[in-house]
């Protein structure tokens, strides 16, 4: 059961988990070339309350074994299909609050360690997702344009001020000059939980970004304001120098649990793509790609064939 707080306890609350989160790292460091050996340093919660923190463990010997001759998972690396784009994290609000409440030198370091060179000790993370409007992860709801009916956008912030003053954007801009040190370029997407109230379709006659109706929640009316939406969202953070490499059309678009939603059904969400999202995409941000089932992977494979499915679709998802 997820609980929604109050502001000043979501701060509170979120600075200790990046605290936890900072004093509990577990570093796996390799010298494999060096002397075929793992450096383990642990930092664990046990059942009786103890922890350790950051707590030196015995090496672990790396060996040579032969070829398993039961049950076993063998790489052949010299066959290949798809590339991994990269691998990352989310620049939440939370995470941009509890960075700036770091003095200058943490902030540099955390930065450093999660974009950094792995060479230098860092993670070497190029990957990001941008929310787009808030998330589980914000202490309030909010949204750019937040004047009812407001289709034509005229509302809309175009200088994303929230995003700049939490610290979001001050937090992406300090990653991607981390991680320009060693000539990478970090692939940035946005995902929406929700669109804004007064785009969704009410819910006992109530709109809200924290409830969703079902099966789909955007107001069909709404589907080419909401595609252009994202189109703003991108230019304006464009804007401040941080292009996006892609979009998700909604995270989690089968739940709707009490925090930002906005549920689809597959069929929605390839028509919504077809007719609206993936011509505003294609051409003020042609660049930009569209991906489609942003959730859990159980049902990846009946949301490929629904999206897929449609030609005129199909088109538009990377």
């Amino acid at each position: 059961v997820r609980v929604r707080f109050p502001p000043r306890i979501v701060a509170v609350a979120a600075a200790a988990v990046l605290a936890m989160l900072m004093a509990l790292r577990i570093l796996l460091s390799a010298a494999v070339a060096a002397a075929d050996k793992l450096s383990l340093t642990q930092s664990a919660r046990f059942k009786d309350g103890s922890l350790h923190l950051l707590k030196q463990m015995p090496d672990i010997d790396l060996v040579p074994m032969d070829e398993p001759d039961d049950t076993a998972l063998l790489i052949d690396a010299s066959e290949t299909y798809q590339s991994i784009v990269g691998f990352g994290g989310a620049f939440t609000e939370a995470a941009a609050i509890n960075w700036r409440l770091l003095s200058p030198e943490e902030q540099d370091e955390v930065i450093r360690l999660y974009f950094g060179s792995p060479e230098d000790g860092g993670h070497g993370y190029s990957l990001g997702r941008v929310p787009m409007n808030s998330c589980d992860f914000s202490p309030a709801s909010y949204n750019f344009d937040n004047v009812t009916g407001d289709q034509d956008l005229a509302h809309f912030d175009t200088g994303v001020k929230h995003d700049v003053e939490v610290g979001m954007i001050p937090m992406i801009q300090a990653a991607m000059k981390e991680a320009a040190k060693h000539d990478t370029k970090i692939s940035l997407f946005a995902s929406p939980w929700s669109p804004p109230g007064w785009m969704k379709l009410p819910v006992d006659g109530k709109q809200g970004m924290t409830i969703s109706a079902s099966p789909n929640c955007l107001n069909p009316d709404m589907q080419d304001a909401w595609a252009r939406y994202f189109s703003a969202f991108i230019s304006a953070y464009s804007a401040h120098g941080i292009p996006m490499w892609g979009v998700t059309v909604q995270n989690e678009p089968e739940a709707a649990v009490g925090w930002e939603a906005c549920l689809y059904t597959a069929s929605f969400m390839a028509s919504f793509v077809r007719d609206y999202l993936g011509p505003t995409l294609e051409k003020e941000h042609p660049d930009v790609k569209i991906i489609g089932f942003d959730h859990n992977k159980d049902h990846v494979l009946e949301w490929a064939r629904e999206l897929y499915a449609d030609d005129a679709a199909r088109r538009y998802f990377s």
